[in-house]
């Protein structure tokens, strides 16, 4: 199983990185830290984490120690990360709907959410 991050995380990724250099009272490397053991725990176990809110394909990982979490789903042996999402705010809104709308089609990943 190999994981891989769609455009539409790019702006979750940036928010992350961002936030976390803009409060230096928190600790950047131990973010990103739980951000790669979050990575390597969906790779080893995929399903490990919970459907996200009514999508029939959409999980949520979420960073231990942190208010973050991976939305992704599965698809042709790889785990597609939707958006690293920022759980108080909801901007993952426009990166599932981009997700629905063409992504989808485009990564061949089938069916309906």
């Amino acid at each position: 199983m190999q994981l891989r991050y769609l455009e539409t995380a790019e702006p979750g990724l940036r928010w992350f990185r961002a936030y976390y250099r803009q409060n230096p009272q928190l600790d950047l490397k131990k973010a990103a830290g739980a951000l790669r053991q979050a990575e390597a725990r969906l790779v080893e176990f995929p399903l490990s984490a919970p459907l996200y809110e009514d999508f029939a394909t959409v999980r949520e990982c979420k960073l231990q120690g942190t208010a973050f979490s991976l939305l992704y789903t599965i698809a042709h042996d790889t785990i597609y990360v939707i958006d690293l999402r920022d759980q108080r705010g909801q901007r993952s809104a426009a990166a599932l709907t981009l997700f629905t709308q063409e992504l989808w089609t485009r990564y061949g990943l089938g069916g309906k959410n």
